[in-house]
């Protein structure tokens, strides 16, 4: 048995007709679902051109620098740079 899919057909009332529900089809569908939702997420997550991603590193990369540059430290630590 396939977990998370129950094998009994599930009949729906449909102005007293019922429907019967391939469960087949209907986990085809909710796999289908799932692999379009993790497609969107890998969208995002990977879909810039390369460019984008290396001006966006580089930037970042300009920021911390410029942070550390202005980064105070105690003397007598490993940090500082000062000549006592």
């Amino acid at each position: 048995m396939i977990p998370g899919y129950d094998i009994r057909p599930i009949v729906i009332k449909d102005n007293a007709v019922g429907k019967i529900i391939n469960f087949n089809k209907s986990g085809k569908q909710i796999t289908k679902r799932k692999e379009t939702k993790l497609a969107r997420e890998n969208r995002v997550k990977f879909g810039q051109k390369k460019t984008t991603r290396t001006l966006i590193k580089k930037e970042i990369k300009a920021m911390e620098d410029h942070l550390d540059s202005h980064k105070i430290s105690k003397k007598g630590t490993p940090d500082n740079k000062d000549k006592d």
